[in-house]
């Protein structure tokens, strides 16, 4: 990507009435009909009037009764406060409230959204947001345009819970993914980071079981040429998701 496409926030629309703040960090929101459903909060405080005023413009000043988060990390709930203050809304995440494992369905009389648990890639509060009217998806910051989500080892256990999330969130075949964090994205997207993390895999724990050192691994194993110009990968994320499995293969995880 030429720049960074974060740099400047911009509302992206999603669907009709269903919008996102794109930014490093992202939020987005959907007039339901007779209210409007907020996904995510932001790490910013003091953006709480841009924020209300841009929510109130798209929607034509209808209330917020629900802000749902994809997990309570600051930087997704700085404004929970906020829109409990102003409408009353009720703030719904897998720390201040039990969401079923099968999901909780809000309903409005334009269009229906689902909170769907999807725990331990990142934290144990992992939870999508899923809008099939729009087919539109929350995937929080289990996608992250190249990081692996968890800092852990990588050990059989949550190599198989990524992967098999990483599915789940292909089978939903959305036409728009929100990530956490970074440009608005689709299912292609998701389909070549579960390629790039097999391959990641596969390929770097090979060469730490033929000998070879950490240092001649990283020139061998380079940022593939289709993902050059995703959002901040070849600065830093690519180094990130190679030490994190050539940790978990010196330590013989990847073999648990």
């Amino acid at each position: 990507m030429t720049g960074d496409p974060t740099d400047t926030p911009v509302i992206v629309t999603a669907g009709d009435g269903f919008f996102v703040r794109q930014a490093i960090d992202n939020m987005g929101w959907c007039d339901m009909g007779d209210y409007v459903l907020v996904v995510d909060a932001l790490e910013d405080a003091p953006l709480e009037d841009e924020v209300m005023d841009a929510i109130a413009e798209t929607t034509g000043g209808k209330p917020v009764k629900y802000v749902l988060n994809t997990h309570s990390h600051y930087d997704h709930v700085a404004l929970n406060g906020a829109f409990v203050e102003r409408f009353g809304a009720e703030i719904v995440n897998q720390r201040t409230t039990t969401v079923d494992p099968s999901g909780r369905l809000f309903e409005g009389a334009d269009r229906k959204v689902w909170m769907i648990p999807m725990p331990g890639c990142h934290t144990r509060e992992d939870c999508v947001i899923w809008a099939p009217d729009d087919r539109v998806l929350f995937v929080g910051d289990i996608f992250g345009w190249g990081l692996i989500p968890s800092g852990g080892l990588l050990d059989a256990k949550l190599r198989h819970l990524l992967r098999e999330t990483y599915q789940h969130l292909i089978d939903f075949e959305a036409r728009v993914v929100v990530p956490g964090h970074g440009p608005v994205c689709g299912t292609p997207e998701l389909i070549r980071w579960a390629e790039y993390f097999d391959w990641l895999l596969e390929t770097a724990g090979g060469l730490v079981a033929d000998g070879k050192s950490d240092d001649e691994i990283k020139r061998t194993v380079t940022p593939p040429e289709n993902m050059l110009d995703w959002w901040r990968f070849v600065a830093w994320k690519h180094a990130d998701a190679l030490s994190k499995v050539l940790m978990s293969a010196r330590r013989g995880a990847l073999d648990a």
